[in-house]
């Protein structure tokens, strides 16, 4: 049957890490002129401030239970913003973070609606990895960055530049594929695993670093530093990433700057500072 009104939409929003502090001025209007809000929050203050902008809140974190795949919750809240609109309403759905970065539903319930005509946008948050890079005060753009979530770099082959940050998501969870846990549950033999991985790239002594963003402005962020030997000794939780600045510069490639008519003593001479 064909949906005979058009009229609704979707807007996704990201609240940022800091619920509230971090949530954009547009984000807000979006999420206080809604017909609806769809939220997905981790804690009770977050859901209390979004109250306080939007009194229809409807809390998709309902749809998750224990020993529930988190393919079919996905798919519950997918459906459930996605049957709002086809009523014809205005609808906002809130993603802690930035709703693009491990958020699956915003992504389908975008795409299926686009498909169908309706209108349905998403804007972007503040994310882990920004605050990431303002925590650690690592510019990613000095060496390049990589980034894989945990899970999926130990069940695929890889290839690693060791030359460029690594940066790998939800460390502890590695090796847990069953889509069943969202808290970190003593997966400490993928962490032995991923330490075997990595040493195969980096030296024994190599610092990396388990990072985890302040969520409340009066708390600090987690930045525990050690050799890389010592990474299956760690006590990660589900949210604790997992940094390794780069090893060394890359050397120059010759072939390439001649092409450009270039040296490498140009290279080095333009990276000197004026005095």
């Amino acid at each position: 049957m064909e949906i005979e009104s058009k009229k609704g939409s979707l807007m996704v929003v990201g609240t940022g890490i800091k619920v509230g502090g971090h949530t954009s001025i547009s984000a807000q209007a979006q999420i206080k002129y809604a017909d609806v809000v769809f939220a997905a929050l981790p804690d009770q203050m977050g859901k209390q401030w979004l109250q306080s902008l939007n009194g229809n809140v409807f809390d998709l974190t309902q749809y998750y239970q224990d020993n529930k795949s988190r393919v079919n919750t996905y798919q519950d809240m997918t459906k459930a913003i996605v049957d709002a609109v086809h009523e014809g309403k205005k609808v906002c759905a809130v993603f802690y973070g930035h709703p693009g970065v491990f958020v699956l539903p915003s992504h389908r319930a975008i795409e299926q609606l686009r498909s169908e005509g309706y209108q349905a946008e998403m804007e972007p948050g503040i994310s882990a990895e920004d605050c990431l890079v303002a925590d650690l005060g690592i510019d990613p753009g000095k060496t390049g960055c990589q980034t894989f979530e945990t899970t999926q770099f130990l069940f695929y082959q890889r290839k690693l530049d060791v030359n460029c940050l690594l940066v790998l998501w939800q460390i502890g969870l590695a090796g847990e594929h069953s889509l069943k846990v969202s808290k970190s549950n003593g997966y400490q033999l993928g962490l032995q695993v991923l330490t075997q991985e990595l040493l195969k790239y980096y030296p024994s002594g190599h610092e990396v670093i388990i990072y985890e963003a302040a969520t409340i402005p009066i708390f600090s962020a987690r930045i525990d530093r050690m050799p890389l030997e010592e990474l299956p000794n760690a006590t990660p939780t589900a949210i604790s990433t997992l940094v390794i600045p780069a090893l060394a510069q890359p050397e120059l490639d010759v072939d390439k700057l001649a092409k450009l008519g270039l040296t490498v003593e140009d290279i080095k001479q333009a990276l000197k500072p004026e005095r």
